[in-house]
């Protein structure tokens, strides 16, 4: 009853009464844990297709589109997929008939390929792009 009486009487009595009990609560901040932090702040990429190839030290990894490879830390390295070392189709690939020439050579012979897995699926290896001269 004599608490009533003082709620209703001393409004300013209420307020330090409910700072006293405020000021007895403890906040618990999670800071960061220690590590590497990024360069730069995330990067919203659209869903564009526009395939690249991207390196990062010695890995190549193929991205939808630049920006997508830019933000994960790789550098354009080409435009199109990442391409394997020897080009050859894997067991059961098969090559596209997209026309993008190139020259390729196996021993002394060299021979122009309407595109890289083709000369590669043939046992060539490509010494440029473009037709052979």
């Amino acid at each position: 009853m004599a608490l009533l009486k003082l709620l209703l009487t001393r409004p300013i009595a209420v307020l330090m009464l409910a700072l006293g009990f405020l000021s007895a609560c403890t906040v618990v901040v999670d800071e960061p844990r220690p590590g590497p932090r990024p360069t730069r702040p995330p990067q919203a990429c659209t869903m564009e297709y526009n395939p690249v190839c991207g390196q990062r030290g010695r890995r190549t990894q193929t991205f939808s589109n630049a920006c997508q490879a830019r933000s994960e830390g790789f550098q354009v390295i080409g435009r199109g997929e990442c391409r394997r070392d020897d080009d050859r189709p894997s067991e059961g690939q098969f090559c596209t008939r997209e026309f993008a020439p190139v020259c390729g050579q196996r021993g002394g012979r060299v021979q122009t390929f309407s595109n890289a897995c083709e000369a590669g699926g043939a046992g060539f290896r490509v010494v440029h792009r473009g037709e052979c001269r």
